[in-house]
């Protein structure tokens, strides 16, 4: 097994798949996965540590070895305040200056990256059995770039019948079009037990560079670089999520090219989360492609989990998950801009199962929207 592969490593150590576990071999492992902290914080069944920012898991990764870290984005970011109840509940500085805050490796989640191995081909790839989308794509077009994409999610917490299966939503930014050099990154909510341990709803951001074999969610792998003090990966959504024709949650989220450095930025209600450095990826310079979507995906045989609110839109959004405030950016050198029909399109690929309704532009508060989600069962796996 290569231990550049890091859909089946963590933080960039081959993890064994021997049926006889080892103890000690475990322990081995955690030893070098987890970093030693300044600081440790015991919170809702997990265990956070501060860990210096220089030592942080991103430099298991051979291609970090000597990266400067970047404290902030260069370009000027802007804010949107949010007029709904975030589902993050993000703490102001949880770790001390100088450290991050990283979520503590488990026995139980290096069994969990084992199991995923198998599956991991197929968790960045759309055209695969079981895999459904409701949502808006930007339009491909010759000599358009994307530089920038965002929205506020609302969130819900919806059930999944077992580990294999998710139901999530996320904006995205990709460039190739094939399985074989698809580069991209996500940021959004799921759930996915089989990542997360739980059915709980999670924050995620995903990378991949399918041309390299390379990529994860979170921390799974080395890659992402944290900047943030407050939120560590891998915190579930600590507050309520939405409810159907009631009150609504929802997360802000934004991924952004650094013109200066190269590296894609990821931020969470208005905060600079950390960034992948543009050194990961083979062809991600700047978007031919991107979204705003729903997903959902099961085994073969089994009805997929529903997605969004579990309703099609019907164009109430007390009723239908929505994201709002879509804008993009085309060029380093211009602020994001609306997602208007001349650069998006809506689509699902079972309407029996999951629907979109592209609002365009509502008001103020709305922005550009779109509505999204559907039951989900028998949709032809």
């Amino acid at each position: 097994m290569s231990t550049n592969n890091y859909y089946t490593v963590v933080h960039g150590r081959s993890i064994s798949i021997s049926r006889d576990y080892e103890e000690l071999d475990l322990e081995r492992q955690l030893k070098l996965i987890n970093k030693p902290p300044l600081k440790t914080i015991h919170t809702d069944g997990y265990i956070v540590d501060c860990i210096d920012i220089n030592k942080q898991p991103a430099f298991d990764n051979p291609l970090l070895k000597n990266h400067k870290i970047q404290l902030k984005p260069s370009f000027e970011v802007t804010s949107t305040k949010s007029t709904r109840l975030s589902s993050i509940g993000i703490e102001e500085d949880l770790c001390p200056n100088g450290t991050v805050p990283i979520r503590r490796t488990t026995k139980d989640d290096l069994i969990r990256v084992k199991q995923l191995s198998h599956m991991n081909d197929g968790i960045l790839n759309k055209d695969i059995p079981g895999r459904h989308y409701a949502g808006v794509n930007l339009k491909i077009e010759e000599n358009r770039r994307y530089f920038a994409i965002k929205g506020i999610i609302d969130v819900y917490n919806l059930p999944v019948q077992n580990a294999d299966q998710i139901t999530g939503a996320y904006i995205y930014l990709q460039n190739g079009g094939s399985v074989n050099d698809k580069n991209v990154i996500m940021v959004g909510w799921e759930i996915h037990p089989q990542v997360f341990g739980d059915d709980k709803t999670y924050f995620f951001t995903r990378w991949a560079d399918k041309t390299q074999n390379k990529g994860c969610t979170n921390l799974l792998c080395p890659g992402f670089v944290q900047i943030d003090t407050s939120f560590p990966l891998g915190k579930p959504v600590v507050t309520q999520t939405s409810t159907y024709n009631g009150e609504q949650f929802e997360m802000g989220v934004e991924i952004s090219h650094d013109p200066e450095t190269n590296n894609w930025w990821v931020r969470l209600e208005n905060k600079n989360l950390g960034y992948y450095p543009g050194i990961l990826f083979s062809n991600l310079a700047y978007a031919k492609l991107g979204g705003w979507t729903g997903m959902t995906s099961t085994p073969r045989g089994i009805p997929s989990p529903p997605m969004g609110s579990g309703h099609f839109p019907d164009n109430n959004l007390l009723r239908s998950c929505y994201i709002r405030q879509m804008k993009f950016q085309t060029d380093t050198r211009k602020n994001l801009g609306p997602t208007n029909y001349q650069y998006a399109v809506a689509s699902t690929d079972n309407p029996n199962c999951f629907g979109v309704q592209y609002q365009g532009y509502n008001d103020d508060i709305q922005g550009y929207a779109m509505l999204f989600g559907g039951p989900g069962g028998n949709c032809g796996e």
